[in-house]
């Protein structure tokens, strides 16, 4: 373990007043898992999940699974809250893999984004839409890999017993659907709890948006490649090789290796921005509890910050925060400038769950540095919790903790950090 690292119980510590909350950030992979726990102690579980392409696994167990197993002996099997911030692999995959745990648990709430309640229509609509392009997608990628591109793709792919667990509220618990504007004030009956939801958003400007680009052409696409005839949009002008004249002119080898790369980066596109619309239906949650305002806005991006930091104005909600949970892993695209700007200088404190594979530009650098300044040092980062053995892609190392951040036990299989607010 590295030097002069501050060591902690398995369990956050006892709290010394009424207004201690500890929040727990595990180091997962690619993926997100936070666990808030409140005097009581009442636990709020946000994300649980990893991308299969970013999991870490050691001697056949996954960092995950030794998340489970803390979440479950911090809690007793009893949260108040599950929140789902949206349906990406890297932060619901926990919950399929644990559903039957998760069903004997003493859960009170789940949240989800409006846009997974399949009795809306106007979320059924982007279902549909969402199916027709990942099955395009998938078909193209099969033809023309891109590894990048699939991982963005099938981190969107839905993740079937995850979200039914979710939307069942694992068969006991009170599901919520939610949406920006809404308010939830003592959830999961805890007192001196409330919610404001800023995101995702629901109006019509922002539901265009959602649409896949190019959304018609791909659907169309789409319904060629879900009648089984494979990647063939031109197929009234398609000639068999053997009926054309043998003086046919033949184009130039590096004309068609041109063509297929234009092609590759059509669909490489398709796919980022299906991630992205994907983001940006995060629930992004301000939560007070006794005067202290907390933001956790799971993967959302420029556009869901854009449609109520704009209208909403960010001053008034950014200036008081004292905690921030990282949107977006520390992307580029995650984070905007100025709403970072009124965010307390040297006021609040910042986790990142981050690593940079299978995504190499993740995080962003300069962001997580004007993090660190914006903080005056608090922020940390998931990938920096040391992991003993296997192939782990490797984060700043971690020589010493701001103040009131502290450490599980790497040496005893403990991989998380806890940030403590009095």
């Amino acid at each position: 373990m590295p030097a002069r690292l501050k060591k902690q119980k398995k369990t956050p510590s006892k709290t010394k007043n009424d207004l201690q909350i500890t929040i727990r950030m595990y180091r997962v992979g690619f993926g997100d898992c936070f666990l808030m726990t409140l005097p009581g102690p009442d636990h709020v579980l946000v994300d649980f999940g990893v991308h299969s392409k970013g999991n870490i696994r050691l001697n056949g167990e996954s960092l995950i699974d030794k998340a489970f197993e803390n979440i479950r002996e911090v809690t007793g099997g009893k949260l108040a809250i599950v929140i789902a911030t949206h349906a990406h692999q890297d932060h619901v995959s926990g919950f399929g893999a644990y559903a039957e745990e998760f069903s004997k648990f003493d859960i009170r709430e789940v949240w989800l984004p409006w846009t997974e309640d399949l009795t809306n229509p106007q979320a059924q609509k982007w279902h549909q839409k969402k199916r027709a392009l990942v099955q395009l997608l998938q078909q193209h990628f099969a033809a023309r890999p891109d590894q990048h591109a699939q991982a963005a793709v099938e981190n969107a792919e839905a993740n079937p017993k995850a979200m039914s667990a979710l939307r069942s509220g694992f068969g006991k618990a009170k599901v919520r659907y939610l949406k920006s504007g809404d308010t939830v004030d003592a959830p999961g009956g805890i007192t001196d709890f409330s919610a404001k939801i800023l995101g995702p958003p629901d109006d019509q400007a922002f539901l265009q948006k959602m649409n896949p680009p190019g959304s018609d052409h791909y659907l169309r696409l789409a319904q060629i490649a879900a009648s089984g005839s494979g990647l063939h949009p031109f197929q009234r002008w398609e000639i068999k090789p053997e009926e054309l004249p043998t003086d046919w002119p033949q184009l130039k080898p590096e004309f068609r290796d041109s063509l297929g790369k234009q092609l590759q980066f059509a669909a490489a596109a398709a796919a980022f921005s299906l991630d992205k619309v994907l983001n940006n239906t995060s629930v992004v949650a301000l939560f007070t509890f006794r005067g202290r305002r907390l933001l956790f806005p799971g993967d959302a991006q420029y556009g869901d910050w854009i449609s109520w930091y704009a209208k909403q104005g960010g001053t008034p909600l950014l200036s008081d925060i004292c905690f921030y949970k990282v949107a977006h892993h520390g992307s580029w695209n995650a984070t905007p400038k100025g709403a970072l700007e009124q965010m307390p200088e040297g006021g609040f404190a910042a986790m990142m769950s981050t690593q940079s594979v299978p995504w190499a530009s993740i995080p962003k650098k300069a962001l997580a540095d004007a993090l660190t300044a914006r903080t005056k040092g608090s922020t940390v980062r998931s990938d920096s919790i040391p992991v003993k053995g296997g192939k782990v892609p490797p984060g700043p190392k971690l020589e010493h903790l701001p103040e009131a951040f502290h450490t599980g036990d790497v040496n005893q299989g403990e991989y998380w950090i806890d940030y403590n607010i009095s």
